[in-house]
């Protein structure tokens, strides 16, 4: 066990040296970890956190599936958006469960799908000390060669269309050196049950998909954040309500966009710890 080094003032602030231990370990000494403690929290991919999905004991932070969904007010005027629906998109390298990795739209999609597209393909590979970068390296190529693969699996059939890569003129996947890199996609599906239409990866990754606006709340599936680009009272109303959406933005707020005293995953104190009232009178 490797404690957190302690700094002069720390225990005055709440964070005494023993309150931190570091445990290398594989996927199953993190299990083991899980098991043997009273309230934990897990970070990871779908494979990782679904065995805990249904255990109160663990708090799930898992991959965000972060939307943008555009009203029918909105669904022809898109372009007047399109900074904020890019900037979700890209922010950050786009690596962030807070980035969108999707944006629904009742009409036009696969219009705004090229318009997007349009912006990001712009994003190129550079040097992790180039100025000019945006885009984050894989230091393991691997990882990289495994997302391009389930990628281009998805568009195998003809189905779904990559339209950053089409404008681009390159392959997502690109190598600096030793590291490799996985420049933008914007994916529009044919369809809302396409494969690559509700997934999430760790680029600059977004689907574009077309979805009737009564049926969306329900629709999207667990969203950690939705934007709602619209002032349709029926469709705000609607993702209120609805218990796939975790964090509501309502207008053109980036996704990413987030305040300290609105936390998007819940309280930790409430996981971790029980409340009570504690009231004392001097005597």
């Amino acid at each position: 066990m490797d404690a957190v080094p302690h700094h002069r003032g720390a225990g005055s602030r709440g964070v005494p040296r023993a309150a931190f231990g570091f445990y290398p370990t594989d996927h199953a000494g993190a299990g083991e970890l899980l098991r043997s403690i009273d309230r934990s929290m897990l970070f990871g991919g779908g494979a990782t956190i679904e065995p805990y999905l249904a255990d109160p004991t663990v708090e799930i932070h898992g991959p965000g599936y972060s939307k943008i969904v555009l009203g029918p007010d909105v669904a022809d005027d898109w372009s007047a958006h399109l900074d904020v629906i890019v900037s979700s998109i890209e922010a950050n390298g786009g690596r962030s469960c807070i980035n969108c990795s999707a944006v629904w739209t009742p009409r036009n999609g696969e219009g705004l799908a090229e318009a997007i597209a349009g912006e990001l393909a712009q994003r190129r590979a550079l040097p992790t000390d180039d100025p000019a970068a945006t885009l984050a390296a894989f230091a393991n190529p691997a990882v990289a060669e495994q997302i391009d693969a389930a990628i281009a699996q998805g568009l195998r059939d003809g189905s779904a269309i990559d339209h950053a890569e089409r404008l681009r003129g390159t392959p997502r996947l690109a190598r600096i050196g030793r590291c490799a890199f996985l420049q933008p996609a914007v994916i529009w599906c044919g369809t809302r049950e396409h494969p690559l239409a509700n997934r999430e990866f760790l680029f600059p990754y977004a689907s574009v998909v077309e979805c009737p606006v009564a049926e969306m709340p329900e629709a999207i599936g667990p969203s950690l954040i939705v934007t709602a680009l619209t002032e349709d009272r029926g469709l705000i109303d609607a993702l209120m309500a609805s218990r796939n959406v975790d964090r509501l933005n309502i207008g053109p707020v980036p996704t990413w966009q987030l305040s300290w005293d609105q936390p998007h995953e819940g309280n930790l104190f409430e996981h971790l710890y029980r409340q009570r009232a504690l009231q004392i009178q001097a005597a």
